[in-house]
């Protein structure tokens, strides 16, 4: 509307000579009020504001705006002229544009304000100076068609908008058979790994109720591996047990033909990782990182002291605490996700010498080399990912070669103020005793360093604005990181332009060898 109006505006200046100037400048002085009104209302709607009478008032304007005009020509030229000028052509076509609203009792409205609009203004502007003589289309009783059919307009526009309604749910409910998982909708794919990937959801059951949700899918390569759909009920099942406000909730498990799902609380946010990219090099508001520790120590608090349905402590270890899998909602809120390689700390699990699960670069020493581990091995990744959040850099390499695994046995591990000096040491000291290699050095459970936490004061404290900080830089990478995103594809496809280009004929990553994790 506010393109059409200002187009109209300036058409109608541009045709003054031919129409003449005052009624020119009058057409474009009402059309240029209308394309500014419309433009206002779109700039109010983009930043959020609405309220549902809008539309109301937006069709009684549209719909009114012939009457002006009729006003015009009836004052520039004679009533004859106005009862049978081309802009009330515009009358009915604004009546058929109300029907975009969806609204059935929209149409009729503005069907109704035309026909009444119209009857008044010849009852009052045009038939006490119609002269006797004149057409007979323009005597009463022709005009009562004319307006009649102006209302009817409002009435076939409304049954146009209830068959339009009543297409567009069957359409939805063609998709739904199509495109749903049980009672879960699919909507657009937010992350995906080499084993499952996960769509921002809507749980749709009977009666109206919908919830968003995120749901995890198996990839359909994976639906008929056995040992792969055995691990996926364990995780459902130990998530199912788990109820902290800092851990993604897991709401559903299912089946829906061949392809098993995790129905999740969905987090409206990003990853930390995503943050960290586009902080990268600057690192995290310091009170925004301690009060992310002090949400990510209880969560693990909360996951090693977690206790099973017999009373005995089920001694659970994340094994995979890094960027991608904590999540940030935009109103400060932390949680961990994917406990996909979660699993209690048991005898039998401690004699799995070798098998190594986790990310490079954030294993802990013991859990690298395969050895027994305990719960000190998600602090070591927590420490890992405070001090990336810190500095702005990665502390090891993520690369599965054995320089880049090597390097947690031996890679000097700096202390954040390095990189940044207005670390204050209280906080530093808190995560490099996190970061210590030998475990009797290493912070003791997540309860102590949460207490370590708590107790940084001044510069770094969490609180009062660590959430608030923690906010606006979700906010910013938000805004930020598609940009960002962009910028990395298209440096990696021209980097495998230039890897194909100078690879022998034939050389491709299918070759390497697949590591366990």
């Amino acid at each position: 509307m506010t393109v059409a109006s200002g187009l109209s505006a300036v058409a109608a200046f541009l045709l003054g000579p031919l129409i003449g100037w005052t009624l020119g400048v009058v057409l474009g002085v009402v059309l240029s009020v209308l394309a500014v009104y419309f433009f206002i209302q779109d700039r109010a709607l983009r930043r959020g504001w609405y309220r549902p009478e809008l539309r109301w008032v937006n069709v009684a304007v549209e719909v009114s705006a012939p009457s002006i005009l009729f006003l015009a020509d009836s004052q520039l030229y004679s009533v004859e002229y106005a009862l049978t000028a081309p802009p009330l052509v515009m009358w009915a076509t604004l009546v058929a544009l109300s029907g975009f609203r969806g609204s059935r009792a929209l149409s009729i409205g503005a069907g109704t304000i035309a026909a009444v609009e119209y009857a008044l203004l010849y009852l009052l502007v045009a038939w006490p100076r119609l002269s006797p003589e004149a057409l007979v289309t323009l005597q009463p009783g022709l005009f009562a068609v004319r307006v009649l059919l102006l209302f009817s307009s409002g009435v076939v526009t409304a049954v146009f908008v209830g068959h339009f309604n009543r297409r567009a749910a069957e359409a939805l409910t063609a998709v739904r058979l199509k495109d749903v998982m049980g009672k879960y909708l699919l909507h657009e794919r937010v992350g995906s790994g080499g084993m499952a990937e996960v769509f921002r959801a809507t749980y749709s059951p009977e009666g109206g109720f919908e919830k968003t949700v995120a749901l995890k899918k198996i990839l359909p390569s994976l639906g008929a591996n056995a040992e792969f759909l055995r691990l996926f009920r364990l995780e459902a099942e130990l998530c199912s047990r788990l109820n902290h406000p800092n851990i993604v909730q897991v709401l559903d498990f299912g089946r829906h033909s061949d392809s098993f799902f995790l129905a999740m609380e969905y987090v409206d946010g990003l990853s930390l990782k995503r943050v960290l990219d586009v902080y990268q090099g600057v690192g995290l508001p310091l009170s925004a990182v301690t009060y992310l520790a002090i949400e990510l120590c209880q969560a693990l608090d909360y996951v090693h002291r977690r206790v099973g349905p017999d009373g005995q402590p089920m001694n659970l270890i994340h094994r995979d605490l890094n960027p991608p899998n904590v999540l940030l909602s935009v109103l400060g809120e932390v949680k961990v996700a994917d406990f996909g390689i979660a699993r209690a700390a048991t005898r039998a699990d401690h004699t799995q010498v070798g098998i190594v699960k986790g990310k490079p670069g954030y294993l802990a020493p013991e859990q690298a080399a395969g050895e027994a581990i305990d719960g000190r091995v998600d602090l070591f990744a927590l420490g890992v990912s405070l001090h990336e959040a810190l500095t702005g850099r990665r502390l090891f390499p993520t690369g599965d070669d054995p320089v880049s695994m090597n390097a947690v046995f031996s890679m000097p591990i700096p202390r954040p103020s390095a990189f940044r000096p207005e670390v204050p040491e209280a906080l530093e000291n808190v995560v490099m005793k996190l970061l210590q290699r030998e475990l009797p050095h290493r912070t003791r459970s997540a309860r102590e360093a949460l207490d370590g936490f708590l107790a940084v004061a001044g510069v770094g404290a969490a609180y009062p604005t660590g959430q608030k900080d923690l906010v606006a830089a979700v906010k910013r990478a938000a805004e930020e990181w598609p940009e960002l995103a962009r910028r990395a594809a298209e440096h990696a496809m021209a980097q495998a332009s230039t890897d194909v280009a100078s690879s022998p004929v034939g050389a491709t990553d299918a070759n390497k060898p697949l590591l366990p994790w």
